[in-house]
């Protein structure tokens, strides 16, 4: 019952973040084209990240039913997270670098680079009876690069970002 409740809350913090970021970009249009650009992409880019990680905390959820105390369960799901972290990490990874801000596209370069260890040492069974701890660890650098593109958009839609 406890990696129901943790994988909830994670989830919900992710839409939070989502739903916070449409507000901030939504109270804060701009008129220049070219921001109003950059500001976009940074939503989507935040809102894509943010729904990944609350989908995936939800998705071992209807597998705990059959094996609850199952790490096999976990390694699969850090397998397929792994899967789609990277995938997507790598399609943004161009426009993401052209429209920043640079800070930004590091650190998540960094949590996507961390994501992936803990993934992929969970996928090898390196967790043990412990592999919701590192399926955990994937979702809470997934939930960082929420974060962090969360404040893209905030200090975007302040003015503090170049665009």
């Amino acid at each position: 019952m406890e990696h129901r409740d943790t994988l909830l809350t994670i989830a919900e913090i992710a839409v939070a973040l989502a739903g916070f970021a449409s507000i901030v970009s939504v109270i804060a249009q701009r008129v220049d084209e070219n921001s109003r650009i950059a500001d976009s992409y940074r939503l989507r880019l935040m809102l894509e990240v943010a729904l990944r990680n609350a989908g995936f905390a939800v998705f071992p959820l209807l597998f705990l039913q059959l094996a609850p105390s199952d790490p096999l369960v976990w390694r699969a799901s850090s397998g397929i997270y792994l899967v789609a972290a990277l995938i997507h990490g790598i399609i943004r990874l161009k426009s993401q670098k052209d429209i920043g801000p640079h800070w930004s596209t590091v650190s998540a370069q960094v949590f996507l680079a961390m994501t992936a260890v803990a993934s992929l040492a969970n996928v090898l069974g390196l967790g043990g009876a412990h592999a919701f701890s590192l399926y955990l660890a994937s979702l809470l650098f997934g939930l960082s690069v929420s974060g962090l593109a969360f404040l893209a958009v905030a200090a975007s839609a302040l003015g503090f970002a170049k665009t």
